[in-house]
């Protein structure tokens, strides 16, 4: 059997594949069977890189934060805005409804598979907090628009309750139960003199909720 010469093009490929089959089908009702037919690679050749469609799974979810390092480093390097004002920007990025939408329909939910939930947990604590918000929250705290004890707590309680805790991509979420989340985190940050989640941004995930069945 010949040798793949290329094998970073054959990983793109499958994951190009999947991540089309993923938003257009859904994660739950895409098979690893449909991956390999919309790939057109042997069976072999999908399995040699990937043994699960859950692994495939996270790698699309990998580049799709990859993705976002680039909005994210340009907001925190911007000279013209304020430390909160980063930090708002952050949110408008960050739940920007195509964005969201698009996760929504990629990946699974978090709890649905533990090893989701503990890759975000992993890249808030060791990449997002301390790379990219904690950074504003200093600027904030020289400049008057953050007044917190510390940066490196508060940008990890705030995108810990973002992205775990008042997110419908964690798990299947009524409207009326995300409704509730988004009114107590809109009211526990404005307590912070953070206005970061705007009634237009939460609409917006009360839009993505996926009924729980009865």
């Amino acid at each position: 059997m010949p040798r793949n010469k290329y094998p970073e093009q054959t990983v793109e490929k499958i994951l190009d594949a999947a991540a089309l089959l993923f938003l257009q089908k859904g994660y739950q009702n895409t098979t690893l069977q449909d991956i390999i037919d919309a790939t057109k690679l042997s069976k072999g050749a999908v399995y040699h890189h990937f043994r699960s469609k859950e692994e495939i799974a996270q790698r699309v979810g990998d580049r799709l934060g990859d993705q976002m390092w680039e909005p994210l480093r340009h907001i925190r390097d911007d000279p013209a805005l304020t430390g909160l004002q980063k930090l708002q920007a952050v949110f408008a990025v960050s739940f920007a409804g195509q964005r969201q939408q698009q996760i929504a329909q990629t990946l699974p939910h978090l709890c649905s598979n533990p090893q989701f939930l503990a890759m975000e947990l992993t890249n808030i604590e060791a990449h997002l907090a301390p790379e990219c918000i904690a950074p504003m929250i200093r600027q904030g705290m020289a400049d008057g628009s953050i007044h917190t004890a510390n940066a490196n707590a508060l940008a990890e309680a705030l995108f810990v309750l973002a992205d775990i805790w008042l997110s419908p991509q964690t798990r299947p979420t009524t409207p009326t139960e995300q409704r509730a989340r988004n009114l107590v985190f809109q009211q526990m940050t404005h307590a912070l003199g953070l206005d970061l989640l705007t009634d237009a941004q939460a609409e917006q995930l009360v839009q993505l909720c996926t009924p729980v069945k009865d």
